[in-house]
């Protein structure tokens, strides 16, 4: 699978972030398939256009280069897109080994957008994955045990052909992504030969369905298993082959794709004034709430069939008075490689905005304030870092919350990232990010609207951080909300 699910995640960035990794095993007909020849030191080159909504969005480009000890890949994403009619560029650039049987060895991956560049290095020793980080200037590295070695997208196609998958298989196998850095099962069924319209030509090309963090995948292969066409129907995004001068060709000013209007829920029924309302009950449909997070000390699902939450706003008078640090929920005072708590400029910029209280209601307050007033209102396609978010000082939702994340758990509160939709002007919800304290309860804040607590127009759909949140796609084009009852 050319990376679709991974490239549709980096242009979902301006609404989502961050990390988590699980690995599954291999069933064994993967581990005993048949396996086809390959030539050593073939290369193989393809230029890929990437289309959103039947609209040109960038391209990609990935050579593979077959060798004795396995594949070297390299892979370049490019992309244009209007956030808040900003014009912003998203690049990714990867470069990667596997071992023999195709799982993955090693990477570099680097995604570069106007100040904010982001370089992620994986490596797997035996059973572990060392993940390192590299931002402003200083490594954060953070290890991880897995069950089995995982492939990876770029690899997929070779090892249909290196396993000689045919028409009727089915198979799964250990699957990671560098780019969302999450890792399941992918599933991978060889369905049959069909015609596939590509850009208004019929051609005939071997269906193969891919089944990832729930989300569907469709390939189309010739017979030498080259690429003919990839969709996500359920996202609207397709990835078709160009020659490499139709990949470059400039996207004009004019079609940029306009990403914000693309992420908005339309809501039945306004709702006015939502930050001024006590409580919201809302009706669901066309999604499940398998594999996402609707339930937590505010927001309860009061009905399944139809799926109906109830989002409650938070009452701090109620919440008891709590002295740093807090001792309980010590995980989410740790850092990761994004959530850098343990860096003294973190810290230092955590104690500054303190201003000396040790109350934890006192200091979220401070911290939501702080970061609402230190950060630019900029939208920002990138992997945010707190690091990074402190030293360029500007970002959207993801920068804030990472921030206020990193220097939250820096003085001992347990915070969480939450990533949902927020209702700005009554008609319509938006993709979001904003997080959680712990204050003797999960209580939502908001640093990008300076909300403590946040108020009941937020809606969770997942927390956690970038492949936690990457499960929240598969909504993206489905959710109709209709709005059940309000409470002033």
């Amino acid at each position: 699978m050319k990376k679709i699910i991974g490239i549709f995640t980096a242009v979902a960035i301006v609404g989502i972030s961050i990390y988590l990794l699980l690995q599954l095993s291999v069933p064994e007909q993967v581990l005993h398939a048949p396996e086809l020849a390959n030539t050593i030191g073939e290369t193989n080159e393809e230029w890929l256009g990437i289309f959103l909504q039947d609209q040109r969005i960038g391209y990609s480009f990935t050579k593979i280069t077959h060798t004795e000890s396995g594949l070297t890949v390299e892979s370049i994403t490019e992309m244009v897109l209007l956030m808040m009619n900003q014009r912003r560029s998203l690049s990714t650039h990867l470069y990667a080994h596997t071992d023999p049987d195709y799982t993955l060895k090693d990477f570099i991956m680097e995604l570069k957008t106007p100040d904010h560049p982001t370089k992620l290095e994986g490596t797997i020793e035996g059973k572990k994955l060392i993940l390192t980080l590299h931002s402003q200037g200083r490594p954060q590295t953070q290890e991880i045990m897995l069950t089995e070695k995982p492939y990876f997208p770029e690899a997929v196609e070779e090892v249909i052909r290196k396993k000689g998958l045919k028409p009727g298989d089915e198979i799964r196998i250990p699957y990671f992504d560098p780019t969302t850095q999450s890792s399941t099962t992918a599933r991978i069924k060889m369905v049959g030969s069909e015609s596939v319209d590509v850009r208004g030509e019929n051609t005939v090309g071997t269906r193969v369905e891919i089944e990832y963090m729930g989300l569907q995948s469709i390939m189309w292969l010739d017979e030498r298993f080259t690429l003919i066409k990839e969709s996500s129907p359920a996202m609207g995004l397709e990835m078709i082959p160009l020659t490499r001068e139709q990949a470059l060709t400039e996207i004009k000013p004019a079609d940029v794709f306009d990403l914000l209007t693309f992420f908005a829920v339309r809501i039945d029924t306004p709702i006015a004034d939502p930050a001024s309302l006590t409580s919201v009950t809302l009706e669901l449909n066309n999604i499940s709430s398998e594999d996402l997070d609707l339930e937590d000390d505010y927001q309860k699902i009061v009905n399944t069939r139809p799926l109906v939450v109830r989002i409650d706003q938070a009452q701090l008078d109620v919440l008891p008075s709590i002295t740093l640090p807090i001792q309980e929920h010590g995980e989410y005072c740790a850092p990761s490689v994004y959530i850098q708590c343990n860096d003294p400029r973190i810290i230092n910029k955590a104690m500054e905005l303190a201003r000396g209280s040790t109350d934890a209601k006192d200091v979220t307050a401070h911290l939501i304030h702080g970061v609402y007033s230190y950060l630019r209102k900029n939208p920002t396609a990138s992997l945010p870092s707190a690091i990074d978010v402190l030293a360029t000082r500007e970002g959207d939702c993801n920068e804030h919350a990472i921030l206020f994340a990193a220097l939250a758990r820096a003085l001992g509160i347990p915070t969480k990232i939450y990533v949902g939709l927020v209702n700005l002007d009554g008609s319509a919800y938006f993709y979001h990010a904003w997080c959680a304290v712990w204050l003797g309860a999960w209580v939502p804040v908001d640093p990008t609207f300076d909300q403590f607590p946040a108020d009941v127009a937020h809606l969770k759909l997942k927390e956690g951080e970038i492949a936690e949140q990457a499960k929240v796609l598969k909504v993206v084009g489905n959710l109709n909300i209709i709005l059940r009852s309000t409470s002033p």
